[in-house]
């Protein structure tokens, strides 16, 4: 637990596809504004890779706040296709609020 939010901390992991094409990232906690720097060389290591497919598993991700939403748009933007399952009910009602289901292929959309 993070002492000063009450939180559980972000943590980003990079592991390769299930299937063998491409990538899947992991994301779990809470992604917000405090939590990036927990995240932002896990990040920047990812952004380095060519682009590929990539899997976001949302499962273990409980919050997130414009700053999360923005890591989520960065690694959408650089690589091809997206898509993100097993997200709970409140991640993916700010992902489908903010128009960007179709963008991350959330749940096959």
């Amino acid at each position: 637990m993070d002492e000063l939010t009450g939180g559980r901390r972000a943590r980003l992991t990079v592991t390769p596809a299930p299937d063998g094409n491409g990538l899947q990232v992991g994301l779990v906690g809470e992604l917000d504004i405090a939590s990036l720097p927990e995240v932002a060389a896990q990040l920047d290591a990812l952004l380095a890779r060519e682009p590929q497919p990539l899997h976001l598993d949302l499962a273990g991700l409980q919050f997130l706040d414009s700053s999360g939403v923005t890591v989520l748009v960065r690694i959408a933007n650089h690589f091809a296709p997206v898509t993100a399952g097993n997200a709970s009910p409140a991640v993916a009602r700010v992902v489908q609020v903010l128009g960007l289901a179709d963008r991350f292929g959330l749940d096959g959309r």
